[in-house]
């Protein structure tokens, strides 16, 4: 404790015995009898009262300037005898007085001792709390720290302000400038046009309220945008007892939001933007409404539009979030469950969005957009931002950040060192170099440089050839084992190429290249093709680059529950609500259309024929690629034998039971007792086989004539033209040739 609070504390003290012997004193006068005043005192008995009185009022003078005290007003004295009693007992409490200050202090050193004795008993209490609990990792933390977000260089105005002054910013307030653009005008019908959905339908200055617009934790709202809640989107509290001191939240959709979703995915379906953008309008606030109009005024070149399109989208997050979550994201602890469909659409919006700040050459804010999506769940990065990131921060010339994360545990958490094996994120290795390059750290450049050349020899050969450099005797013709090293390599060049591409940085590529022993790429372990997953390939879908998509796994990149909305969805995912579910894994098995299963075909084909009932194989459908061509003819030729079967058995009034339930050859499970027409099967047979009979055997009391009668369309056969001739001729069955000249002749 500081000598100025020891100082505060005594003058407490004394402040406190000082009203303590004041109201001792003014108890003993009130109990001492007052001795009736003489008729006649004498002159000299007055005088003496009075300077006695005046050495009281001296001494209280004193005493106040030491202390602060309230004016207490004293009553004079009526006797000379009263005041010599008075004067005797305040000397007397003075000398009590001075001796008890001269042991305050001891006392006040003692009680200031106690106090701490008793703070450090409370602390060694709360420490045993604290060591009960988990230790939180310090490396850890200085992730999080890494990740931390700063709500300022989230507003790409702050940016635009840095790069091009106020006035730009002041264009770019709104679409098309500060005045906006006339709605167009579409075809002869006036088709409803994005710039009115985009546009509020109030008078200025009556739209949001300015501490809405300007207090959002993502975005800065815009003064054009919809008087408009949103729409029944909220923020809740998942888990927050973890002892890292992360939170987990995510978003919820109330029972309207619900409803409007629904909407959206029939919409959807119907495949007519005009029902989108309308829907929009009478909802602005709609997040998946939102990113699907933006893709829409993308896909028409309005690209200023898009992105305005999306920030409202982010907007509306911002606006849901609550304040615990500004504190979490600050602090890079707050977390979203991927698996949950409502938490997804922030990743999209967000990428969607990083997308549109690079076409403005908007690095910086882009950059911490990227870390925001890493943020919400660093370990999974179910949005592969570790293949973008790098990208980023470089360009956004935030090199000591790129090198710091590099040191600290996350490409460990991305892929640990244990596996012993080559990952994803080590084809972005090179960018280190490249940031301490810039930095002039030419050490540590060049030994990065170094140890990227030895273990990426095909990397750099592609590199080199996309500089127009010849490659070094050390990494010629080394070039990728594997899909995945194909993939990441056309990746990372088209990335980064244009970084490289300057004469300090070529120069030192050739240093290097000349330095460093011939590359031996059969030690270097494989990157498997298991490292393309979901998440790099959902992250190629949207990239969209033709030249990287050819090199993506195409059962993982062309999923039927694909969707722009959502696009890839993972395997594993959390629903709030039955529409959710129905939006991702299609309709259910009892509605009406292909039925449910869109994943096995012969459910589909079932709806497809009339009267084609369920069999017991859409339940339970695991048949390969390879297989599959086959399964469906023999299902095809089960219908037609069955059905042809089912036909005689009516025609003969004959109920052969055997027959109506007798399952196909391959052992599906199906009865075919109910199919209304079997020449649609038969078609469809000869359409994907051609023509001819089933191969099945053919069941006794089966109609074979039909399958007969089709070749006979084609060509005459010589067993029919001998049944046939004798109807026309004479008799002789020998041949038509001699029947026609007959018929000439008569």
């Amino acid at each position: 404790m500081s000598s100025r609070q020891l100082r505060k504390l005594q003058q407490q003290r004394e402040l406190e015995q000082a009203q303590q012997a004041q109201a001792e004193e003014e108890e003993e006068s009130e109990d001492e009898p007052v001795a009736p005043p003489k008729a006649k005192p004498s002159l000299f008995a007055n005088l003496a009262a009075l300077e006695d009185d005046n050495e009281d009022d001296e001494d209280d003078d004193e005493k106040e300037e030491d202390v602060p005290e309230p004016v207490v007003a004293a009553t004079p004295p009526s006797t000379a005898k009263k005041a010599k009693k008075s004067k005797k007992k305040k000397k007397a409490k003075k000398a009590k007085e001075a001796s008890a200050e001269k042991e305050a202090p001891k006392d006040d050193v003692d009680d200031i001792d106690a106090a701490l004795r008793e703070l450090a008993l409370k602390k060694t209490a709360g420490g045993e709390q604290l060591d009960a609990r988990l230790t939180v990792d310090p490396e850890y933390e200085r992730v999080c720290t890494l990740l931390g977000i700063n709500t300022q260089h989230l507003k790409v105005a702050n940016e635009m302000r840095n790069l091009f002054g106020k006035a730009a910013v002041e264009v770019m307030d709104e679409p098309g400038g500060r005045g906006g653009r006339a709605p167009r005008q579409r075809g002869q019908n006036q088709q409803l046009d994005l710039e009115s959905a985009l546009k509020g339908q109030h008078k200025p200055g009556k739209g949001l309220s300015e501490l809405t617009l300007r207090r959002n934790v993502f975005i800065q709202g815009k003064d054009d945008w919809p008087k408009a809640t949103t729409g029944g989107l909220t923020m809740a509290v998942v888990d927050d007892k973890t002892d890292d001191e992360t939170v987990e939240f995510r978003y919820v959709h109330d029972q309207t939001y619900q409803t409007l979703q629904q909407n959206f995915h029939g919409f959807v379906e119907m495949g007519d933007p005009q029902n989108l953008i309308g829907l929009l309008q009478r909802n602005p606030y709609h997040i998946s409404l939102l990113i699907q109009v933006s893709k829409i005024a993308k896909d028409q070149t309005d690209h200023a539009l898009s992105a305005d399109l999306l920030e409202r989208a982010l907007f509306s997050f911002g606006r849901a979030a609550t304040s615990l979550f500004h504190t979490k994201l600050a602090q890079g602890k707050a977390r979203l469950d991927f698996a949950r469909p409502e938490n997804r659409e922030l990743w999209l919006a967000a990428y969607q969005y990083i997308k549109s700040l690079l076409m403005k050459g908007t690095y910086r804010t882009a950059l911490e957009w990227a870390k925001l999506i890493l943020s919400l769940d660093p370990e999974e990065d179910p949005y592969c931002m570790r293949l973008l990131i790098h990208q980023l921060a470089l360009k956004a010339r935030e090199f000591n950040w790129l090198l710091d994360v590099s040191e600290s545990e996350i490409p460990e958490i991305w892929a640990p060192s244990y596996l012993g094996k080559c990952h994803a994120a080590s084809h972005t290795t090179p960018s280190l170099a490249f940031a301490a390059l810039q930095l002039k750290e030419s050490t540590q450049c060049r030994k990065l440089l170094s140890d990227s050349m030895q273990k990426l020899p095909w990397l750099f050969t592609h590199l080199f050839k996309e500089l127009n450099l010849d490659a070094p005797p050390s990494i010629w013709g080394i070039m990728p084992r594997t899909d995945a090293e194909s993939l990441f390599t056309e990746m990372y060049v088209l990335q980064t190429k244009d970084l490289w591409n300057t004469p300090e940085a070529t120069a030192l590529l050739m240093e290097i290249a000349h330095t460093i022993p011939k590359v031996n790429a059969d030690s270097i372990p494989k990157l498997e093709n298991s490292e393309m997953t979901l998440d790099v390939v959902r992250f190629v879908y949207l990239d969209n680059t033709p030249a990287i998509m050819a090199l993506a796994p195409s059962h993982l990149l062309h999923r039927s529950n694909n969707s722009d909305a959502d696009p890839l969805p993972p395997d594993i995912n959390v629903y709030s609500y039955e529409s959710q579910r129905l939006a991702i894994e299609g309709r259910a098995r009892d509605q009406r259309g292909l039925g449910g299963n869109f994943l096995n075909p012969l459910a589909a084909l079932r709806a497809l024929i009339p009267g084609l009932p369920r069999g017991s194989d859409d339940d339970d459908f695991d048949v390969s690629d390879g297989e599959f061509p086959e399964a469906m003819r023999r299902e095809l030729e089960a219908a037609i034998l069955q059905g042809a079967a089912r036909q005689d058995a009516e025609d003969s009034d004959e109920d052969d039971d055997d027959d109506d339930d007798a399952e196909p050859a391959d052992g599906i499970g199906g009865d075919y007792r109910h199919v209304v027409d079997i020449g649609i099967a038969r078609r469809l047979l000869n359409m994907l086989w051609g023509p001819g009979p089933p191969r099945m055997q053919e069941s006794e009391g089966g109609n074979t004539d039909t399958d007969e009668e089709m070749p006979g369309l084609l060509g005459m056969d010589e067993s029919e033209t001998d049944e046939e001739t004798p109807a026309l001729g004479t008799g002789d069955a020998s041949g038509t040739d001699d029947d026609m000249p007959g018929l000439t002749q008569q």
